[in-house]
């Protein structure tokens, strides 16, 4: 996968990368973004315990790697609440159109989340359900 990020120092960066370390799925659902007074929704491909990988048609790829850090909130089926999670923008790239991923590694996801999100993934996985799209990967 090819991928525009970050690197520690804040320098943008294209390559191959594959540092997964969580197993991931691809899943069908809405994330909301809060950026002050703004709420966005964008629609999530894939997700692992440790990031989640949503398109954004709300901004261009500059504004998107502008974005360093994200609050994010999402529901999963059977979850008992939503998760809430500070994530930090580790890479973007254009996926279709004028859409745009944003590759999103969770920073201080609480433990039980993480849990309930591995769990989730690990069923998924088991049921037969995608490991998610190669080209449109959480940061796992």
């Amino acid at each position: 996968m090819t991928i525009t990020t970050r690197n520690s120092d804040g320098f943008e960066q294209t390559g191959r990368q594959d540092r997964r370390s969580a197993e991931r799925v691809a899943v069908d659902l809405f994330v909301q973004e809060r950026d002050g007074d703004r709420l966005f929704v964008h629609p999530a491909t894939n997700l692992s315990a440790t990031g989640i990988f949503i398109e954004s048609h709300s901004y261009s790829l500059r504004n998107a790697l502008d974005r360093r850090f994200i609050d994010l909130e999402f529901q999963l089926p059977e979850g008992p609440s939503a998760i809430r999670v500070r994530g930090e923008v580790i890479g973007a790239r254009r996926v279709r159109g004028f859409s745009h991923g944003l590759a999103v590694r969770f920073l201080d996801l609480a433990e039980a989340d993480r849990q309930f999100v591995a769990g989730y993934v690990a069923k998924r996985l088991a049921e037969g359900a995608p490991q998610g799209p190669t080209t449109e990967a959480a940061p796992t």
